[in-house]
């Protein structure tokens, strides 16, 4: 099973997130790095493209900055996709232990609670 990670912010915290969960967890984990309002393109347009290259059967794991700041907003789209978890109020002891989680099954609301 493949999980992906998409780690997104207004400006560059996501930039920084991802640099600090690579030294921990490595520079082969999974994970998307979004940075919004950097450029002109609109956040939904790059959202719908993460969740377009990735298959149905696809675990993605979000975690934003903001609840309802306008990135975690532009996400729950997709929160009734399958194997889609959003998180929100990201910070490193989430991030690792979500990482580091096991890739054998699907992460399903149980886990999710204790991880939390």
């Amino acid at each position: 099973m493949k999980r992906t990670f998409v780690i997104a912010s207004h400006s560059t915290l996501a930039a920084g997130m991802t640099a600090a969960l690579k030294f921990f967890a490595g520079d082969d984990a999974n994970i998307i790095e979004l940075n919004a309002y950097l450029d002109n393109k609109p956040i939904g347009e790059t959202i719908q493209e993460i969740f377009a290259e990735r298959s149905e059967d696809e675990e993605v794991v979000v975690l934003t900055d903001l609840l309802a700041g306008s990135v975690n907003q532009n996400f729950f789209n997709y929160k009734n996709r399958p194997h889609t978890h959003i998180f929100t109020g990201m910070n490193m002891a989430l991030g690792l232990s979500l990482l580091l989680e096991p890739t054998n099954d699907y992460l399903d609301v149980d886990r999710i609670r204790s991880i939390v």
